[in-house]
């Protein structure tokens, strides 16, 4: 990479040869447009991903038994008793704020 940078040609002609054009006129609106093409991809894959974070109920399950796990671990730690009503009751209290929150959102841009 320092033989690129230090030469005497200059990197672009390094990199493609002596009869190579770095011509701004030309690099500009090429970089311009590959830079467009770039946002527009990353726009239609944040759009298409929009929504799609609801989880099934079979990825739920698992992660509701990977929990489980580590916080019956924490709580024999502790030595305390862990009961999962308790964690299924946070969890619907902390879903319906979501959900009241997302709800009050799409609302108000309405």
């Amino acid at each position: 990479m320092v033989e690129i940078l230090n030469n005497d040609k200059g990197p672009f002609q390094v990199l493609f040869g002596d009869d190579a054009s770095a011509d701004p006129n030309i690099v500009f609106p090429i970089v311009i447009a590959v830079f467009v093409i770039m946002v527009v991809i990353a726009l239609r894959i944040t759009l298409k991903d929009k929504g799609k974070s609801e989880m099934s109920e079979d990825e739920l399950e698992k992660d509701r038994a990977l929990l489980d796990d580590r916080l019956r671990q924490q709580a024999a730690f502790l030595g305390e008793e862990y009961k999962p009503e308790r964690a299924r009751a946070k969890e619907a209290e902390e879903i319906a704020e979501a959900n009241r929150r997302i709800g009050g959102q799409q609302n108000k841009g309405n």
